[in-house]
Formats: C-alpha cells, sequence, structure tokens
C-alpha cells in the first residue's frame, strides 16, 4: 500500500512538471516574452505579424545584450536612457519593488500595436466629425424650415388682424338723419 502512494505521488509530480512545461511552451509561442501581449493581437492588427514583432522589435536577446552592455560599460559613458534604466535596476530603497524596477520594459505595450490604436483613434474621430458636420447641416435645413414656415405663419395672422380691425371700424358711409 506504501508504495502506491509514493508511486502515486511520483506520478502526480511528473504530471505536473508536465503540466507546467506546457503552459510555459504555450505562453512562450502564444505572447511576446518582452511585452506579454497575445499572437493575436499582432497577427490581426499589424502589417507585419507575430514573428516579425518577436524577431525585430522586442527581441528578447537584445534585451539581454542590453543589459550585458550596461554591466561592461563605464557610468561615464552612459547616456540619458542608459543612466534612468542602470538606476531603475539597481535601485535598493525600501521604497522599490520589481515593478518599479521593471518600468523601463514595455509590458503590455508595444509600438506596432500604439500605430494601429493611433488609427483606430483618427478613424473614430473623422467618422465623429463627419456625424457632427451631418446633424449641423440637418439642424441648419430644419431651422430654415422652422423660420420660413413662421414667418409664412406670422405674415397670415397679420392679415387676419388687419381684416379684423379693419371689420371693427366703425363706417363712416352711413348717412345720419
Amino acid at each position: 500500500v506504501l508504495l502506491n502512494v509514493f508511486v502515486g505521488l511520483i506520478a502526480s509530480g511528473f504530471e505536473a512538471m508536465r503540466d507546467d512545461e506546457a503552459k510555459v511552451h504555450e505562453d512562450s509561442t502564444s505572447k511576446c516574452l518582452v511585452c506579454s501581449l497575445p499572437m493575436y493581437d499582432f497577427e490581426h492588427f499589424t502589417k507585419n505579424g507575430f514573428n516579425h514583432h518577436v524577431e525585430f522589435q522586442h527581441n528578447p536577446l537584445s534585451y539581454v545584450y542590453y543589459l550585458h552592455y550596461l554591466k561592461t560599460i563605464d557610468e561615464t559613458d552612459f547616456t540619458g536612457p542608459d543612466t534612468a534604466v542602470y538606476t531603475k535596476l539597481n535601485s535598493t530603497s525600501s521604497n522599490s519593488n520589481n515593478e518599479e524596477r521593471a518600468s523601463w520594459l514595455p509590458i503590455n505595450r508595444a509600438l506596432s500595436l500604439r500605430r494601429h490604436e493611433q488609427q483606430e483613434q483618427d478613424a473614430k474621430n473623422l467618422q465623429q466629425q463627419q456625424v457632427t458636420e451631418h446633424v449641423s447641416m440637418m439642424f441648419a435645413l430644419h431651422k430654415q424650415e422652422v423660420d420660413e414656415k413662421l414667418a409664412i405663419t406670422n405674415a397670415t395672422m397679420k392679415a387676419i388682424l388687419e381684416q379684423i380691425e379693419s371689420e371693427k371700424e366703425p363706417k363712416s358711409n352711413i348717412p345720419t338723419s
């Protein structure tokens, strides 16, 4: 019985390891390692797709090389961005946490998707402008029709009032005896 318990524990351990490995493999093939954005977004919203993004825009080796560069170059040769990244990476204050140290990474950000989002926003703004212009034009036409009808109504009312006034005036042509 004890042997079966051990065999079961070992089998469960291997199953958990296999599940973890499958999840890692799935994540590595369906998400960008650098920005964590899904492959779907790049395949559907960018011109070059996910593989181009991973190879040329967020190549993990480029980030490894950059970190190596920061470790090997003299701090006096840093550029402004180098200094900012180096400072964040070496932050040891009690207020710093991993999120602050990684804030230089493009997590949940990609320039190629930002361009797509900007194009979508431009299209929405254009559509909104067209709707506003259409509503303004319709309002102007409706206002013109209302003004014309109001002018006709005013003229008709004025004519009716003049007729009523003329009927109220006493007739002076009647001879008095």
